[in-house]
């Protein structure tokens, strides 16, 4: 039988939960389209800019304050660590926090920022620089894509597709995150998502990829798709 004192603290922690305020969709948003799921403490320690599985942490601890600037995403280990208290380790302070949030948004803007070069290109096979960030943009939709070679001609992506980025409670959002094989310069993907079958095709041509989807419409959330040509980020 569970001892009184592991009943209180379940009972306390389960009370403080069901009086936390949800974080608004509208905020929410906004934070995870300001850092395109990158954990500002990977890229403030190890300049490590990848796509991470991650959460939304209060920056002072409260749980309750859900001001656009007291949030952050952080990946699942540093929202753990930054959580955690400790008496044998100086933890990361909140100043760190907001200073490393802000030097990944600099370099978010930057990246966006850049002209990419947009004509015809000939197609000259895999190169060892197939890795890399692959962007597409529209009107009111943007899409970003983590491609990484990891041997054996095999691929890893992950990435975000956005629509709606102009609308005034923020726009839907796709992800994906998957390896396949790569066939010359060609890859193909599929897999069940709601028992329906989606599946992706990608061609690789110098610095664009092309991308074709056979999908059923809105399995991401309204509109969203990564249908079409990305360029490469400089």
């Amino acid at each position: 039988m569970p001892s009184t004192l592991y009943l209180e603290l379940v009972y306390a922690n389960t009370k403080t939960n069901m009086n936390r305020k949800k974080i608004p969709n509208q905020i929410e948003t906004q934070v995870l389209l300001q850092c395109r799921r990158r954990c500002c403490i990977c890229y403030g320690l190890e300049k490590d800019d990848n796509i991470k599985k991650g959460q939304i942490a209060h920056i002072n601890n409260n749980k309750n304050d859900n001001r656009l600037d007291n949030l952050v995403f952080l990946c699942l280990q540093h929202h753990d660590e930054y959580d955690s208290t400790t008496s044998q380790s100086k933890n990361l302070t909140s100043n760190e926090i907001r200073e490393f949030r802000k030097e990944l948004q600099n370099e978010i803007d930057k990246i966006w920022k850049e002209p990419i070069k947009i004509g015809n290109q000939v197609n000259s096979g895999i190169k060892k620089s197939i890795s890399g960030r692959y962007i597409r943009e529209g009107q009111n939709e943007q899409a970003e894509l983590e491609i990484i070679y990891i041997g054996n001609n095999r691929i890893k992506v992950s990435g975000l597709s956005f629509w709606g980025i102009k609308n005034e409670f923020g726009p839907n959002i796709g992800q994906l995150d998957f390896e396949c094989d790569l066939i010359k310069n060609n890859a193909v993907y599929s897999q069940k998502l709601d028992n329906k079958l989606y599946r992706i095709y990608m061609e690789f041509i110098d610095d664009e990829l092309i991308i074709k989807e056979d999908y059923v419409i809105g399995i991401f959330g309204m509109n969203v798709s990564f249908d079409g040509t990305y360029n490469k980020a400089k």
